[in-house]
């Protein structure tokens, strides 16, 4: 590096305080512009997250021996390594270059002594120092031993990504404070049926393995089951013969069993395939769930939750010592992590929540997910060639080399009998002039090159870095921000074109020569969200837009669809907790529209005669972008360029509305504040949301509301279907006073955000309609009484509910 840039300057190591020295050694990537100015690592703006860090963690920085595994601000901070280098240097000089720096700089200091602990920072240090492959995000938080020293280290992220992506801030601080000693591993994973039948405990986690899963699915066969009753103790129980009638005996008499998303998956999976089951009265603790509610914010998947609180090197992708000692792992990973996060849960109060709601709810959402949804297969090429033209007529608004084109080409086919090649012997295939359509825009390449290249008719911007994987992207999240900062046509069509292109690659996907779908079971993730809203997957029915619902139906001939709907929800419930008289009295008006009250106020046509219109030039769809937008802590600059409104009349707009809302804004400014100082919220049914990042003040605004509704649609969910999910009646009364079994052979079919959709035989609509609407607009103590109005239509689809 020196020899191809020798007017950079020489970073060297920050030396301890020898008073405080810690004996310990921080390893960085390279040096930024500041550094290189200052000729110290870790100053600049990452060096400040690092300060804050170390301070979180209790960690003297003068204590410490700080230097980076390059010792010269690499151009444009771009690593060597990175595929962006290749701009200013070759990749077999990059490797010379880093290899050499770390052979005369870096390998040295690490040889001088013995180190308490190295702490690597990023993933250039785990990978050159700590010479682990596969990313920061899988090796951070793993005790790990150094090459060639017998030290031994730990990763953590690198500050300049924590500062794209905040949530991690006090996983890193912790990462800075775990312990270098792993723990041991008593594992026994050929075990003896002596050794089974000698397991007599009653509380003890679980985890099942399916080793063909990958080839087979969900059809897969369950071939061992991992039991754990003492931390760093294991079995890998075999499914066969005796062991199997033993297996059945364990969960038979287990008063409390623990695993990592079992409710949904682990526990039906072995009374389905083993038939395995638990009785009525046993305890089940998900630490998937557990872990949801005290870190809504973060992953939780099992290895990330493990890396949180144990001292477990990462396991996940190492399966070379074969499938029973990575069962034993994960079970007694299960096992160690229900022991730290149980006393958490009820130190937070989120005991009563968790036993109480989201354990019947992660049973609903399974039911939910075994129903269904049935497709009318012939409504796909409907919807999908209305598609197909929409994007036609969209890709006019993109520059030319993004637009869809047909190329020239030559088509391999079969030969007419008799055919002879250039050799005169008989051949098989001939080539054939053809076309081909290639559709730009769709190319990642393509994009990046528009978005940000400074070639004729592109945008010049500057790349947007994707804060999980640190690459440029020119994904959703990146075109929704450069629009909302341009307003540029191109861009906003972009956006649209993409999520087009996901419907019809996914909802609307038609294959020659398969079976059309027509049926679709979505997961349902009672931990997919941080306000603890449901999120949906494969495929995501949250997010469907209503011109392509009328392809779901129901599953029998003369039976219709139903959806149930909270009729402004978070806008009622924003009012209430605000105290905001005025507009609770609005609310309450039967048919009120917020969005036509606003628009008619700017406008000064009557409210009656205000329509709906997604027209966005209308003063409806301005009035909604508005109410939606100052709920969200929305500014006037801001909406201005998302949805393309004059600034001048955007202001006018916003002043108008929050005249109108004064004490909401006012509550807006209190919570924000409170959230500030507290560093959490709660809302009236106990759930928590934490807040330590710069996103504070939008992020409150939503969680009342949000988190609000949404435990109030789990009770009616609850009060609905606790008779299909064995919960008990006792259990119900806890958390909702008005309950009712939906009558058979009625379904509830999917959650979408603040509604539900079923499906009824014609002939039980009135009565289902009727039960649903008392279940839903009982009044909630926990709200002082409050009731909120619903919404209720039916129709032979989805799409087609009135």
């Amino acid at each position: 590096m020196a020899r191809l840039f020798p007017s950079n300057n020489f970073v060297r190591p920050q030396l301890p305080n020898p008073d405080k020295d810690l004996n310990r050694l921080l390893i960085g990537e390279a040096p930024g512009q500041e550094e290189s100015q200052a000729e110290q690592p870790f100053v600049g703006g990452s060096g400040r997250v690092l300060n804050n860090l170390l301070r979180s963690a209790g960690v003297a920085r003068e204590g410490l021996t700080i230097t980076n595994c390059l010792s010269c601000r690499p151009p444009d901070n771009v690593f060597p390594s990175d595929r962006e280098a290749r701009s200013y240097i070759s990749k077999d000089d990059a490797e010379k270059a880093i290899k050499q720096c770390y052979n005369n700089h870096v390998r040295p200091l690490i040889k001088s002594r013995k180190w308490n602990r190295i702490d690597l920072v990023g993933d250039k240090a785990l990978r050159i120092v700590g010479g682990k492959f596969g990313g920061i995000s899988k090796w951070r938080g793993s005790p790990l031993d150094i090459p060639e020293t017998s030290s031994k280290g730990i990763a953590i992220m690198h500050p300049s990504y924590l500062m794209r992506d905040q949530t991690m801030l006090p996983v890193a601080a912790n990462d800075l404070t775990k312990s270098l000693d792993e723990p041991p591993e008593h594992y026994k994973p050929f075990p003896s049926i002596e050794d089974v039948r000698a397991f007599k405990a009653t509380t003890f986690a679980f985890d099942l393995e399916e080793p063909k899963y990958r080839t087979m699915g969900r059809h897969a066969p369950i071939e061992m089951v991992g039991l754990c009753a003492t931390a760093t103790e294991a079995l890998c129980v075999p499914t066969r013969g005796e062991y199997l009638s033993e297996l059945k005996r364990i969960f038979r008499n287990a008063v409390a069993v623990i695993g990592h998303n079992c409710l949904q998956y682990d526990l039906p999976e072995l009374q389905e395939k083993l038939d395995i089951k638990i009785n009525s009265e046993c305890q089940v603790w998900d630490t998937m769930l557990l872990q949801h509610l005290v870190c809504p914010d973060l992953p939780h998947d099992l290895e990330f939750v493990a890396s949180q609180f144990l001292s477990k090197p990462a396991w996940k992708d190492d399966k070379t010592q074969g499938w029973e000692p990575y069962c034993c792992r994960d079970t007694d990973a299960s096992y160690q992590v229900w022991q730290e996060l149980l006393p958490m849960v009820e130190r937070e109060g989120l005991g009563q929540l968790y036993r109480q709601v989201q354990v019947p709810l992660a049973k609903i959402c399974l039911l939910m997910h075994q129903t269904g949804f049935k497709v009318n297969p012939n409504r796909i090429g409907e919807v999908r060639e209305k598609l197909l033209k929409e994007q036609d007529e969209l890709e006019t608004r993109l520059p030319d080399f993004l637009r869809g084109r047909d190329i020239p080409i030559k088509k391999r086919t079969l030969a007419p009998p008799g055919t002879l090649g250039k050799s005169g012997k008989p051949v098989k295939y001939v080539l054939r002039d053809d076309t081909e359509r290639v559709i730009p825009w769709r190319s990642p390449t393509e994009k990046q090159r528009f978005l940000y290249s400074n070639d004729p008719g592109c945008l010049g911007l500057e790349p947007i870095i994707d804060a999980k994987k640190g690459n440029i992207t020119t994904g959703h999240a990146a075109l929704e921000r450069i629009y909302s900062k341009t307003g540029n046509e191109a861009v906003k069509a972009l956006r649209t074109l993409n999520k087009m292109d996901e419907l019809l690659s996914t909802f609307l996907k038609i294959e020659e020569g398969k079976a059309q779908v027509t049926e679709v079971h979505a997961s349902f993730n009672v931990h997919g969200t941080s306000t603890g809203r449901l999120s949906s997957s494969d495929p995501n029915l949250q997010n469907i837009p209503g011109s392509i619902r009328h392809i779901y139906v129901p599953h029998h001939a003369d039976w219709v669809i139903w959806e149930m709907d909270f009729s402004g929800i978070e806008n009622r419930l924003q009012s209430y907790f605000a105290g905001d008289t005025e507009r609770t009295k609005r609310l309450s008006i039967p048919g009120f529209s917020e969005h036509k009250y606003l628009a008619s106020k700017i406008s000064g046509i009557p409210i009656e005669k205000i329509e709906k219109s997604s027209d966005p030039d209308s003063v409806y769809s301005k009035a909604k972008h508005v109410v939606h937008g100052v709920d969200r802590g929305l500014g006037p600059k801001k909406a201005s360029k998302m949805y393309g409104i004059p600034l001048k009349e955007c202001h006018t707009l916003f002043d108008t509305w929050k005249s109108e809302i004064k004490n909401t804004i006012l509550w807006q400014q209190k919570l924000t504040d409170q959230a500030k100082r507290d560093g959490f919220l709660v809302n009236p049914f106990g759930r928590r949301q934490w807040y330590w990042t710069s996103d504070t003040y939008t992020k409150s605004l939503s969680f009342p509301p949000q988190a609000t509704g949404a435990d109030v649609l789990y009770r009616v969910m609850i009060a609905l279907l606790y008779e299909r999910i064995g919960w008990p009646e006792e259990l119900v009364k806890k958390v909702v006073g008005v309950y009712h079994p939906l009558p058979k052979p009625s379904n509830i079919l999917i959650c979408v955000h603040d509604s539900l959709v079923g499906e009824s035989p014609k002939s039980q609509v009135e009565e289902v309609m009727e039960i649903v609407s008392k279940v839903a607009t009982q009044p909630w103590p926990e709200l002082g009484g409050m009731t909120l109005p619903i919404e209720i239509k039916c129709g032979p689809s989805w799409g087609e509910c009135e």
